[in-house]
């Protein structure tokens, strides 16, 4: 008969109950046991200066045989419960190795991709194109994916948490801008420990990975800004990229060209940026997850549901990829399990990790990730000189303008010129090429960041009263996309 639940329990069990008592024993004093069909509880009396220590050397030797230990206290009372760890299977690096080799291939591939774009090279899959790709993108945003998991994996194992090697995710290259990967993730075998591990273990990949995200950006941004492989490209409709402030603060000692096409490997370090701050969302089982959970314990879950609110709004109102995130971490499971220590609270050096990773999130997120930049069909119209004059009857009135395209696209002109008395007769030219002229109207197309110098020549009727006539320039701008806009321009002809 066992003292602790008053029930008969076979020999086999009472000898495992008692070796279970007898190591617990080691480390605390018990004063009860209650066994139930989930769990051995060892009700204890610990010493507050080595309960921490104490329990984690405890945890190791009965992880070793077996068990999971979770330390409590409720009520005044500290109560250690012992379970069986669960039966895993067998674990397949190969599927590791497949992955990654897929993964490597995928990203080479987007890599290839981006350069060519960034080339102007209207064949992705050439040699070169593959090599630069591999150098400029795929090559770092594998390093910084890689050292992000690894660094997870290294901690784990100092933490005493059974884990698996990385699990690379491959996505075709398509759409634009290819990614060739959505990230990377280990698999944890083993509960978390404590508060302390939580922290560090959440900390380690985006850390590492914003070590190495680093210098690859500012290798990336001297890049762009030693090289325009597409001045004057015109930007509307294309996708831009909205950087983080760690990039913000990069450009001030590497200045930037505007409207540049950004190089693969600034690209690179900007996708490495972007993971590091979904990974430290401070919800659920991200990174940012286990670290709200370990500064905040059970209060955490407050954090996760805000945290999920707030990517639903940024959804609604600035970029609806943010539901789809949403949508993952409440999939996943809002709230993080307890760890097994969660009595014991957090020391000040885990405290600072916390509190700079927090920075490295606040660094690291922009509000809207990708955005195509608008078609914009603008133009200006600077008249050079007086748009008024005064000539005799049966002379010649001319007049010079310059369109300035100021829109995001190339865009195409016509300008015809109203108001002309009988008689009298308007030409419209370029200044360059005066073969290009038409009674009253003239097409034209003028480059993004263009411009072009128009002619007006008005000959006036020999038999002219002496006044005042206004004529007037209809300037109509078209782009691809966009509605049409108008301008009107007057220019006035004194007749003396």
């Amino acid at each position: 008969m066992h003292p602790g639940n008053g029930r008969c329990i076979p020999m086999d069990q009472a000898a495992e109950i008692e070796v279970i008592r007898s190591t617990v024993s080691r480390f605390f004093i018990v004063y009860d046991v209650k066994v139930s069909s989930e769990a051995v509880t060892l009700c204890i009396t610990p010493d507050q200066k080595t309960l921490e220590n104490n329990f984690e050397q405890l945890r190791k030797a009965l992880n070793s045989s077996g068990y999971i230990s979770i330390l409590d206290y409720s009520k005044g009372e500290y109560t250690i419960s012992i379970v069986r760890k669960p039966v895993h299977g067998k674990r397949r690096v190969w599927i590791n190795i497949l992955l990654l080799g897929a993964t490597i291939c995928t990203t080479i591939v987007a890599g290839a991709i981006l350069w060519a774009a960034y080339n102007n090279s209207s064949d992705f899959f050439t040699s070169e194109n593959m090599i630069w790709g591999t150098i400029f993108f795929a090559l770092p945003l594998m390093t910084m994916l890689g050292v992000h998991e690894l660094s997870h994996y290294y901690v784990s194992k100092r933490n005493g948490v059974a884990a698996s090697l990385p699990y690379f995710i491959p996505i075709p290259p398509l759409g634009y801008p290819p990614l060739g990967t959505f990230g990377a993730f280990i698999s944890m075998h083993d509960p978390m420990p404590s508060r302390k591990a939580l922290v560090e273990i959440g900390a380690a990949g985006p850390l590492a990975g914003l070590l190495v995200a680093i210098p690859v950006a500012i290798i990336g941004l001297t890049l762009n800004a030693t090289g325009t492989p597409h001045p004057g490209l015109p930007p509307g409709g294309q996708l831009g990229v909205s950087v983080p402030f760690f990039y913000e603060l990069m450009a001030l000692f590497i200045p930037q060209p505007p409207d540049v096409f950004m190089h693969p490997m600034a690209f690179a370090a900007w996708v490495g940026f972007f993971v590091t701050a979904i990974n430290l969302l401070p919800a659920g089982q991200l990174d940012g997850g286990h670290i709200a959970r370990g500064l905040l314990g059970k209060n955490a879950r407050y954090l996760s549901f805000a945290t999920v609110v707030v990517l639903i709004l940024l959804g609604m109102f600035f970029y609806l990829g943010w539901l789809i995130f949403a949508f993952l971490i409440v999939l996943l499971g809002l709230t993080h399990p307890a760890p097994l220590n969660d009595v014991t609270k957090l020391d000040s050096k885990r405290i600072v990790v916390g509190v700079v990773t927090f920075m490295v999130l606040v660094g690291s997120f922009v509000f809207v990730p990708l955005y195509q930049i608008p078609i914009e069909n603008t133009f200006e119209i600077d008249v050079q000189g007086a748009n008024e004059t005064s000539v005799a009857g049966g002379s010649v009135a001319l007049f010079a303008l310059v369109i300035n395209n100021t829109g995001s696209v190339n865009i195409t002109i016509r300008m015809d010129v109203s108001n002309v008395p009988d008689g009298w007769n308007a030409l419209l030219y370029e200044a360059n090429n005066s073969s290009s002229g038409g009674t009253d109207s003239l097409d034209l197309d003028v480059i993004y960041q263009g411009n072009a110098t128009i002619i007006i020549e008005v000959r006036t009727g020999a038999s002219s009263e002496p006044g005042r006539t206004v004529l007037l320039l209809e300037t109509i701008s078209k782009a691809e996309g966009v509605a049409d806009i108008t301008q009107n321009t007057q220019f006035t002809i004194n007749i003396v």
